[in-house]
Parts: structure tokens; sequence; C-alpha cells
């Protein structure tokens, strides 16, 4: 029986596939761009792209036997391509041309083992030859579906494990783990090449723009002018873009980025390139054969921040935008378009630590705080293949017991060149460039592994807390991840906490609710970190399923000196005894903190006071062996 009968495919992987065939239709302008999939007597529209000009909808069926283009590629096992069918006496009978379709471009999809799943092809009303680029692009899609049904083909051998393995505990649980970890490989590859196939796509869906990556060959045609004497590159950002996101959301977000961009498209002219950086940033390309050009960029940019510094209005909200700029110059800067580009970029990460509405040149001290940041993302890269990552645990304990109940997990970077790295300044980086991804599932892995080690060894139950980055919770793998591991070291979903800062929810706030349910109803504890620093707060009380909340350690470090802090210790204890959630003082670092925090109702203390994060093999010396007696 094929495969294709008996195995599902996930709504997550369908609305994957449904994205591609519609970026597939786009890219290429043709009517239809499907995924065909192969039963025993028929092919099915298994995916068809949303456009009305379409002959094809998802669930036809067409018999085999009769000449089909994809029932070729499926035999043949290699790619079609027919340019134009009614010049071709092989294909002149085809049954697509009774729908007009003329053309047509195919590739195989197969199974791990080599068993056909179906095509995935496009066609045209029109002959077309299809270009070498486009033809590459349908590759890169070809490898990522068949990477998908790898992914599901691990996924069904990974429960017939469940269903067959009769041996021991031990001999169960180390195959389980290999197979799961070939999974989340599998997992992971699949999100770069998602990554890949946005690097293909052209042009930002929200403003029109071209991506930054269509600029270097525009900057790379202007170098080859001789007469031109500079080239300014320029980094554009809307620095509060993600509060208003989070004050009215994503719709009047877009917005006012549509706004931005059309307000910058005044100030430029047809030899001036306008390209979106990311969600907040612009980048802008002025060729110039003036020799004055710095004094040209000042006047521009001193414009550009006039402009900005009037309020906007969207939806007949008025809303007042700040923005930041960098500018870095060729040749004086730099010779390359990405090497200027950092610099700009360098440029403007200066200028937003600073005043808002502002612009900064690049200088060479910026450059030597770019190759220290370059250096350490270089050597962050291969830190976890060379060992350099590890785990360390801090200690929560009971303000009315007095004994350990949990520890937060936090992780360590030692490198040789560079020494004890701070997680400050390497989880930023590990953000930014995508890598937090993996290391995020590292130390889920290693944490609730080392979990269930301690609960066989003292028999003795006893949560972790792991902190989630925002670009962790964006994973649409993440829910099943977790609940993978958890059922494949034996650990209760209530053992587990997840810790967020206002960070992780302020970009996608149905989103973040979305996952976040989903943990809940799995059990998993929820704890809203560096409570009381963050504007809105008090509203993620109301809206996300959160089991507690910690106090930021800046209140409780305050907490001798400033009665104000005290008051509002009190208060944000109160309430959290009130809405019956959990309270963490965390950072409390002496006897009078800790005896505050536990007189006014708060759960548990954290701080140095009660112990400083150590490795597992301390903390079990210290912590879990001793645990018959209170830590005080």
């Amino acid at each position: 029986m094929l495969k294709n009968n008996t195995i599902a495919i996930s709504a997550e992987m369908l609305t994957s596939w449904q994205t591609t065939v519609d970026l597939i239709a786009k890219v290429a302008k043709v009517p239809a761009s499907l995924i065909m999939k192969l039963h025993t007597h028929e092919l099915e529209v298994f995916v068809a792209n949303n456009n009305t000009n379409s002959p094809f909808a998802a669930g036809m069926k067409d018999s085999l036997g009769h000449g089909l283009y994809c029932e070729s590629v499926i035999v043949q096992q290699t790619k079609l391509h027919v340019e134009n069918a009614l010049e071709d006496p092989k294909w002149c009978t085809n049954p697509a041309l009774a729908v007009g379709m003329m053309s047509y471009y195919g590739l195989p999809l197969n199974w791990p083992d080599g068993e056909p799943f179906g095509t995935i092809c496009m066609l045209d009303i029109k002959a077309n030859s299809y270009s070498g680029d486009l033809m590459m692009l349908m590759e890169c899609f070809r490898r990522s579906i068949e990477s998908n049904l790898e992914m599901l083909e691990k996924k069904e051998k990974l429960a017939q494990a469940n269903l067959h393995l009769e041996t021991s505990i031990a001999q169960r649980t180390v195959e389980l783990e290999k197979l799961n970890s070939d999974l989340m490989q599998e997992i992971d590859s699949r999100i770069a090449a998602e990554k890949l196939l946005d690097i293909q796509q052209r042009f930002d869906s929200v403003t029109g723009l071209p991506k930054f990556n269509q600029l270097e060959k525009v900057f790379n045609k202007l170098t080859a002018k001789n007469e031109l004497t500079s080239i300014s590159i320029i980094h554009f950002s809307i620095t509060n873009l993600k509060r208003i996101q989070d004050g009215f959301g994503y719709d009047i977000s877009d917005k006012v980025r549509n706004t931005v961009v059309q307000k910058l498209q005044l100030f430029t002219n047809n030899s001036t390139y306008l390209a979106i950086f990311s969600e907040t940033t612009f980048c802008i390309i002025i060729p110039t054969k003036k020799q004055q050009y710095a004094n040209k960029m000042a006047v521009f940019c001193s414009r550009l921040c006039q402009q900005f510094s009037q309020d906007i209005y969207v939806d007949e909200l008025s809303l007042s935008i700040t923005t930041a700029m960098g500018v870095a110059f060729y040749p004086n800067d730099g010779s390359g378009f990405m090497d200027l580009s950092r610099k700009s970029s360098a440029a403007l990460s200066h200028c937003e630590m600073g005043n808002n509405n502002s612009y900064k040149f690049f200088n060479p001290k910026m450059e030597l705080e770019l190759s220290s940041r370059i250096k350490m993302e270089s050597l962050l890269r291969g830190a976890l293949q060379r060992d350099e990552l590890s785990l360390h645990y801090q200690p929560f304990v009971n303000t009315q017991s007095q004994s350990v109940v949990g520890a937060e997990v936090l992780i360590r970077w030692h490198n040789p060149t560079l020494g004890q790295v701070s997680p400050v300044d390497f989880i930023e980086i590990a953000e930014h460039s995508g890598q937090i991804i993996e290391i995020g599932y590292f130390v889920l892995r290693n944490a609730l592994k080392q979990l269930a080690y301690w609960r066989e060894l003292y028999n003795q139950d006893f949560y972790l807390a792991i902190n989630m980055s925002p670009v962790q919770l964006k994973d649409s793998y993440l829910v099943d991840k977790i609940v993978n591991l958890l059922e494949l070291y034996k650990i209760p979903g209530h053992l587990l906490e997840i810790e967020l800062t206002e960070n992780a929810l302020i970009h996608d706030a149905a989103y973040a609710q979305e996952v976040l349910s989903k943990l809940h109803r799995k059990e998993i504890r929820l704890s809203l970190d560096d409570f009381g620093t963050g504007y809105s707060s008090l509203s993620y009380l109301q809206y996300y399923p959160f089991n507690s909340i910690k106090i930021d350690r800046s209140f409780i470090h305050n907490l001798e000196a400033s009665e104000q802090s005290r008051q509002l210790v009190n208060t944000i204890i109160a309430m959290a005894n009130n809405l019956q959630l959990s309270l963490v003082a965390e950072g409390v670092e002496n006897q009078f903190q800790a005896d505050f925090v536990a007189k006014q109702g708060a759960n548990i203390w954290q701080g140095y006071y009660l112990g400083k994060p150590v490795d597992a093999n301390a903390f079990a010396q210290q912590y879990l062996i001793p645990s018959m007696t209170p830590l005080f």
C-alpha cells in the first residue's frame, strides 16, 4: 500500500505547502501551481494555488494511464519541461490542453526510500520556457517538501517504535532518545529550508518594497560607473514600531510602515534606491557625483528627521513615531556592499541608543565594536559542537518551609578565546542570528534529561524553570517538541515552567496567546518574568494563563533604601495573592529582603542570598542530597 494512503499530512504542513504553491504562482506569474499526490489508480490535486484563473482545485482527481504530464514525471523520475504542448507531437493530445494549459514544468516528489509521493509543478496558458531562476526555485521547494516527507516518516517510525518496543526501560529510553534526536535535527533542517524560501522571495508583502538582498546588485552596478565619486548607504529605523504594534495591533503597525514608506519615497528619485531591511528598518542607497557628499547627506538626513518629527495619521489615529538613521559612505568607509551595510547598521545601533529622530555617520570606533560582535557571533556558531555551552541551576526556595522546591535553568558559555561570556552579551546575538532556536532546544533537552535523572535518583519532585526567547516562541513546532521531550523523559507537565518576558508577547499577541494556551492545557507552568518593568504587564495577566510572576530584581534591590519600592512590592504581592498566582521574589541578596517579601506573602525566594547558579553536580550536592532538612 502506498505511504500516501497511510501517513497523514498535518494541518501545519498543508499550510506551509499552500504558501509554497502560492509563492510559485506569484513569482513565476503563472495561473496554476500544484502539488499532486499519487494514489493506486489516480492522481489527486493535493494542493493548488489560490488563483481564480486556475482551472485546478484541491481534491480534483484524474485516472492514470492516459498521458498525464505528472504521471510521466513520476514514472520517469525526472523533471519534465513542455514549453508548448501544441507544437510537441508527444504532448499535443495531453488532457491539460482541454483546460487551456499549454506549457508545463514539473519535478518528482518522493519519500526518503524512493517511493513516489507525487509531483510539484506549474502550468501556463501560453508557451513558457521557464527561466533558470524559476527552475532553481522549484528545486528548492522540492527539497523542502521532501524534507517534510522525511520528517513524517521519522514520526511514523517513532510511533511504531513506541508500540512495539518491549525491552527494558533503559533500552527503550535510549532508542527513543536517538529517534527523537534525529527528529529534532530534521525539524531544525526544515526551519533552515523555510529560511531559504524566505530569501527567495524578492519583495516584502506589506510594503511592496524590494527586499534587502536585492540591493547588492544595484550597488555593484553603481560602483562600476567611474564617474560616481560617492555612494551613501543609509539604514532608517522606526524605533517605536513595536510599541505601536503592542498598543494598536498588527494592522495599524503595517499601515504605519506603509505610510512611512510613502513619505520616504517623496525623498527619492530615479537614482535613489529604497528596500526593506527588517520589520522596522529600511535601507536607502543614494549615489552622487558631488564632492560634498557628507554635507549633502547631513542635509538629507536632517530633512528626514524634520519630516518624521510630525505626527502621522492612520485610520483617523494621530500617531507619533520615532526614527533613527545610520550612514556609511563608499569608498571612504569600505568598498563592498555588505561591509558598508554592516557599518551603516552599526551607526544606526549607536543612534538608537541616543536621542530619537536623529542620525549618525559611521566612525572607526563603531567598527571595532562591530568586529567584536561579529567575532562573538562566529565563535558562538560552533559553541554547541565544541561542547562550550553548559547549564547552571539556581534554587527556588519556599518562603514558608525554607526548602528548595525547584530551580531556574541558566545557560553558560565558556570559550577558550573569549573566556566566560555573559548571557547578556551572547543571547542577543543568538536571537539576531537565529542560533537561539538550536541553543534553546539544547537547554530544553539537557535540562529535562537532568531532571529525569534527579527524580529517579532522589525520588523527589521539584520543578525547573526555563527562559523562552521571543524567537523560540514563534517556532511552530515548539509545543510538540516540548511535549515529546516530557513524554520521552516521563516528566509531568507541572514540573516544567516556561519563563517569558514582556518582549516575548508584544510581537504577535494572538499567536502568543494560542501557544501559551496549548502549553497550559498540557499543565506546563507559565511565569511572567521581570514583572513591573513593562507598561503592559497587568494586561498580560488578564489575557494569558500565567501561573506565577517574578518581581523584577530592581524593586527587591531597593527595598531597604526606598519606601516607594516597598510599597510597589507590597502591591504586586497582594495582587498576585488575590489572583491566586505564585509570586517569586527575584534578586534576594540579604536577610532584610528575604524577611520583607516573606512577611508580605511572597511564595518563593530566588537570589544570591539563597544560592548562586551552580552546575548540576554542585546543585545536587548542595540542595538535593541534604533535602531532608530546611535550607535555613
